[in-house]
């Protein structure tokens, strides 16, 4: 059986050290034929250079030091955002980067419009924040059946487990990023309005397995969702104004 070239390129942040998550990395494999794997650092793994430094420096810029597993994700999509650079074609062409946790939820749909939706924004979200997403009212509109795109609410984006971008947007994040501060999916802080044309699909075409992460330490699950719920409700109405 001839296996048809993939229409984009994919990146996916994976690590021999996490052997729980072998099978959802095989399937992400086999949907993307081509895929390029890239190896997570773990800092407790891999010698960073300045690496107390780093963590310090966040504490100055943010309040608080980065987690280790936060500090690696950084540095991980930093040679992703390098490796665009040198292999994106023209400012157009998106790049799609998954981890190793990605759970594809409609590939098909996923596949068959990539292409199009991505020519009028420079970073898009095919999930985030574990489907709480917003999209502003103003600039949604459908895309098929039950799913829509449009620009999304700033305060309701982050996570990294589903996202595409283009050389501009690999550019900025470089910029960015080069002062370590704050985990990075917290796009908005690192981003200013308008720097970068920002896109996202409702109903999330890409989420998550419900396995334990590397980055965050264990948490109380139910004040977590009571503190997603109050924020959700929040992002509902704050995307109705705009």
């Amino acid at each position: 059986m001839t296996i048809s070239p993939m229409p984009f390129s994919v990146y996916l942040i994976s690590s021999v050290y996490e052997p729980s998550r072998k099978q959802h990395v095989e399937q992400l494999m086999h949907s993307f034929p081509g895929i390029t794997q890239v190896e997570a650092i773990y800092p407790s793994r891999t010698r960073i250079p300045f690496f107390a430094q780093l963590k310090e420096q966040s504490k100055l810029r943010a309040g608080r030091s980065l987690r280790d597993g936060e500090i690696g994700l950084i540095l991980t999509s930093r040679n992703i955002w390098r490796d665009i650079l040198k292999k994106a074609k023209n400012d157009d062409e998106h790049f799609l980067i998954l981890e190793s946790d990605s759970k594809l939820i409609d590939v098909a749909m996923l596949k068959a419009h990539f292409s199009k939706v991505i020519c009028d924004y420079d970073m898009f979200f095919w999930g985030a924040w574990f489907g709480h997403l917003r999209l502003l009212r103003s600039k949604r509109r459908q895309l098929q059946d039950k799913y829509f795109i449009g620009e999304p609410l700033r305060n309701a984006v982050a996570c990294t487990y589903g996202y595409s971008i283009n050389r501009k947007a690999a550019s900025c994040l470089l910029k960015a990023t080069n002062r370590i501060a704050y985990p990075v999916d917290e796009f908005k802080k690192y981003l200013k309005p308008g720097q970068l044309r920002w896109g996202a699909v409702v109903p999330e075409l890409i989420s998550v397995h419900d396995v334990p992460s590397t980055i965050q330490p264990n948490t109380d699950k139910m004040m977590e969702k009571i503190w997603i719920f109050v924020l959700d409700i929040r992002n509902y109405f704050l995307s109705l104004l705009n």
